[in-house]
């Protein structure tokens, strides 16, 4: 018997990232499973891009599903992590929320266990808020795959 779930029927990839929404686009908030992650669609309403890998946080400039990663990411809670492509300033797209997906470590660090958010969205070791943990070593300015766990 098939599973019946209650996901929204996807007219956009999660690996879409759209500089204007159209008829069949998602609501920003609208969650989604797609193999065993969790995605959440979002608006970066930052002032920088959110590449592949790094985790961002609330805009607290603006309402809603709007979120940015800048220097002070690490001082608040991780939304998702960007997982497939870039979303640039100004666009739409999905955040991983919640599973195993690839994360960013800095030149400076490198992680194994439980993770936190740094500033401008990168993982380190931590113990104050953490929000994953790596599956194996990842090394320092390296990339390597972790359970994360967002909003």
């Amino acid at each position: 018997m098939a599973f019946q779930g209650l996901d929204p029927i996807l007219f956009e990839s999660v690996s879409n990232v759209t500089a204007s929404l159209g008829d069949r686009s998602p609501e920003l908030g609208t969650r989604v499973i797609k193999d065993g992650v969790e995605y959440m669609f979002v608006y970066n309403a930052g002032g920088e891009q959110i590449s592949p890998g790094y985790g961002c946080v609330h805009n607290s400039a603006t309402a809603g599903f709007s979120v940015t990663v800048s220097s002070v990411s690490s001082a608040d809670v991780l939304v998702g992590v960007c997982h497939h492509a870039t979303l640039t300033t100004d666009t739409y797209g999905w955040v991983a929320t919640k599973g195993v997906v690839p994360v960013e470590v800095p030149d400076a660090a490198s992680a194994l266990g439980q993770l936190e958010l740094e500033g401008n969205g990168a993982f380190v070791p931590g113990t104050a808020r953490v929000c994953g943990k790596a599956l194996a070593a990842i090394a320092s300015g390296a990339s390597g795959n972790a359970y994360i766990q967002g909003a």
